[in-house]
């Protein structure tokens, strides 16, 4: 496990997780974000798509 500092729609949380764990689950499954929808799985569909820096990405593909 390791821990990690998220802003969060101009909130700070920490969270403690393994690191490969794909930023979809951190939000979903340790944060109770369940905004963010699980689709493909592989980056396709676009369920998944959060902003990083002002930058569309796909969060199942994001460890």
């Amino acid at each position: 496990m390791a821990q990690f500092t998220l802003n969060i729609n101009n909130s700070t949380h920490q969270i403690d997780v393994a690191p490969e764990t794909p930023l979809l689950w951190v939000l979903r499954d340790h944060m109770d974000l369940v905004g963010t929808k699980f689709g493909c799985g592989i980056g396709q569909c676009g369920a998944c798509t959060v902003h990083l820096n002002g930058t569309a990405i796909r969060s199942c593909l994001l460890p």
